[in-house]
């Protein structure tokens, strides 16, 4: 619960009556209290006369970019990416603009060249490459480390981004999630999808065969995350992405 709603039952209002006599949109209020955004200062001042508490205000957030140039932060330093999977896959029957799949052959890491064409199928639907940071986007459950096992903290990761009507998916590939102090587990691709209102994150594995499912399990369970896992004959049938929307939309 947020502080305003903490404020609001306060006072005993219902968000229809604290918008009505704020003087805010209950749209605007709602979001307000959801923490979506962050009050103008008219807003505040309203706000702040109406419960009488502080208001965080828009002009209080501090620009990132300046913080990130005060604090020598390095958000853009990737790590380095093995290209020969990308090599091994490249196959111009995959549909992907040379341009995208140069991007991706330098900047996102694969095991297989099974995990290259799952990530091409997701491209030729529509994917695009995007950089970004799995916590900046509400993931709360595990921390995002590199190969090292070190806090990414302000760092992004390349990835690919989906949206078309209420459909959103950002897939960040090969994704190291510390579970503990002694545990990290990589995943092939952390998912964040949106299916309207429904929002979730899951794990995608890419099944090219010769996997213990014993051990899959056990970090599963660890991981605590739904899964969608698609098969190496699913990706060579080039059903990657229509198999990840549908088996997303069940899990989630």
């Amino acid at each position: 619960m947020s502080y305003l709603q903490r404020a609001r039952e306060k006072r005993n209002k219902s968000q229809v009556a604290a918008a009505q006599e704020s003087r805010i949109s209950r749209a605007v209020l709602q979001r307000l209290e959801a923490g979506q955004i962050l009050a103008s200062p008219q807003q505040a001042r309203a706000l702040r006369r109406y419960y009488g508490t502080p208001v965080l205000e828009a002009k209080q957030l501090v620009d990132v970019s300046e913080v990130r140039r005060r604090a020598g932060l390095t958000p853009y330093l990737l790590e380095s990416v093995n290209p020969l999977p990308w090599n091994t896959a490249w196959n111009k029957a995959l549909k992907v603009p040379t341009e995208v799949w140069e991007w991706m052959r330098e900047f996102i890491p694969a095991d297989s060249a099974c995990e290259c064409n799952g990530w091409c199928q997701c491209v030729a639907a529509g994917a695009q490459p995007f950089l970004g940071n799995p916590h900046q986007w509400g993931f709360d459950r595990h921390p995002v480390v590199d190969r090292q096992g070190r806090l990414l903290g302000a760092r992004v990761l390349p990835g690919l981004g989906y949206s078309q009507g209420e459909i959103d998916i950002v897939l960040w590939p090969q994704v190291c999630l510390r579970v503990d102090d002694r545990h990290c587990y990589r995943v092939d691709g952390l998912v964040f999808f949106r299916n309207g209102r429904n929002r979730c994150w899951l794990v995608l594995e890419f099944d090219g065969g010769g996997h213990d499912f014993r051990r899959d399990a056990y970090r599963l369970a660890r991981l605590a995350l739904p899964e969608v896992r698609i098969l190496g004959a699913e990706i060579k049938a080039g059903q990657t992405f229509q198999l990840l929307l549908e088996r997303a939309r069940q899990a989630s």
